[in-house]
């Protein structure tokens, strides 16, 4: 494999483990701002400040003063899609805890292969999707029928990610620039957000309390700006399936987070029905990486 090509899949590597321990935390800052913001209001402040800061860095201190069209073009639907998961995600977080959240939100990487029509999988892949489900169902407590809509609001979440995660793979490697093209599907997300601010009976983008400002802006600097900036950065040399392994962080990491300043706990039940969503994802990836590497050669992933 070629030296350079090889630091450039390496670096992603490391900047998405990066990516993994910001948007851990990302779900701990976001029940923080939950406390006092709607959920309407959270989506607008935060991308609207996601916009508005990370052109500020682009312009003044990256020194980027060009507009590209094609980014612009590329990032309406990539917009859409991260609205049509952290919208979920963010619904669910009002009545489920990070550590439910993250795991069932890394459901993605069971339904990115899924979904990926053009491909042919063996048993195997869908085995361990039964598997992962069965996981799910044990943490959310469906056999003991304590169901948390929370929890069923966080799987169309996974739904939601898993598209902004093809999307991405399709696109990632013509944009022109990474942090460009993210500060676009911010300002996407941003306008796709605002006709739904309607359906939001107790709309609020305001606190006079400190904690869900800093949850706020714990996930417009690091899980949107930075976070979502690596996962773009990443997927130009990285397969789909590859940068989905280094996903599967966020979840450990919001049950850490969670459990440190949350004071979050699960019960054995809980634990086994995430430990089996991890293990089936972390499968499914390696099958998906070994079917690629047979079919295209290791310079592909």
């Amino acid at each position: 494999m070629n030296s350079e090509i090889l630091k450039e899949k390496q670096r992603a590597q490391a900047e998405l483990v990066f990516a993994g321990v910001i948007w851990g935390f990302g779900f701990v800052a976001t029940i923080w701002a939950l406390q006092d913001f709607s959920v309407m209001g959270y989506m607008v402040v935060r991308f609207l400040l996601a916009t508005l800061i990370g052109e500020f860095v682009r312009v003044f201190i990256f020194k980027q003063k060009f507009w590209n069209a094609q980014d612009f073009r590329y990032a309406l639907f990539a917009g859409f899609f991260m609205a049509s998961f952290i919208l979920p995600q963010s619904i669910g977080l009002l009545y489920t805890t990070a550590s439910h959240s993250g795991f069932l939100t890394i459901l993605y990487v069971i339904l990115v292969p899924l979904l990926s029509f053009h491909k042919k999988h063996s048993w195997s892949v869908y085995a361990l999707a039964l598997f992962a489900f069965i996981g799910a169902a044990l943490l959310m407590n469906v056999f003991d029928f304590q169901l948390n809509p929370g929890d069923l609001w966080t799987l169309l979440c996974a739904f939601g990610a898993s598209l902004h995660i093809l999307y991405l793979g399709k696109i990632a490697h013509r944009a022109q620039n990474a942090f460009r093209l993210n500060n676009f599907q911010s300002f996407w997300c941003l306008v796709f957000s605002l006709p739904l601010i309607s359906l939001d009976p107790h709309f609020s983008m305001m606190s006079i309390h400190w904690k869900p400002w800093l949850g706020v802006f714990s996930t417009v600097v690091g899980s949107t700006i930075i976070g979502f900036m690596i996962q773009i950065r990443a997927q130009k040399v990285l397969s789909e399936t590859t940068a989905a392994q280094f996903f599967l962080l966020e979840s450990p990491f919001a049950l850490f987070f969670g459990f440190l300043i949350l004071n979050e706990r699960i019960t054995w039940i809980q634990g086994a029905g995430a430990l089996m969503i991890l293990l089936s994802s972390f499968l499914t990836l390696k099958l998906e990486n070994a079917q690629t590497r047979k079919k295209s050669g290791p310079l592909t992933t």
